[in-house]
């Protein structure tokens, strides 16, 4: 029998929250290519144009996974970059842990409780839309170092 405790809490099979809803959707266009944005929490939704017609845009396709933690705290940290052939992974801290696979054109990105919807559009998106969006044989980490120095003045 399970108990009520039990049927309520989070699935234990499912750790990486990896099965999390991801309800709000929506495109958008960064060059020639269409961004389609998931996640389980509105104000992760990137204020950018929608993307209205993808006839033009059938270059490239990125998918971004974004999902809400809302039992992780802290504040976005120095980024650390790992790469590995296709993938990179990069973690801010706690605040946010996110891996790109760039032959596939996925990201997936958990977002920690405490970064504000201001960090998020001033400083994340244009991250994730650098490190989405640039070829990984091209892929070059200064604009890690900007990010740390925005993240600063912040």
């Amino acid at each position: 029998m399970i108990s009520l405790d039990q049927a309520n809490g989070p699935d234990p099979l499912d750790l990486l929250r990896r099965m999390v809803s991801t309800p709000h959707r929506t495109r958008f266009r960064s060059g020639k290519s269409t961004v389609v944005v998931e996640t389980n929490d509105f104000s992760l939704l990137p204020a950018f144009p929608l993307e209205t017609s993808s006839d033009d845009f059938t270059l490239s396709n990125l998918d971004w996974k974004l999902v809400r933690d809302p039992d992780v705290h802290g504040l976005l940290q120095e980024p650390l970059h790992l790469l590995s052939g296709p993938l990179s992974v990069v973690a801010m801290g706690p605040a946010c842990l996110l891996g790109v696979d760039h032959e596939r054109g996925e990201l997936f990105c958990f977002i920690g409780a405490d970064v504000d919807a201001r960090t998020f559009q001033e400083f994340l998106v244009p991250f994730l839309c650098r490190l989405s969006m640039e070829p990984r044989e091209t892929n070059s980490l200064g604009w890690v170092e900007g990010l740390k120095e925005d993240l600063a003045d912040a």
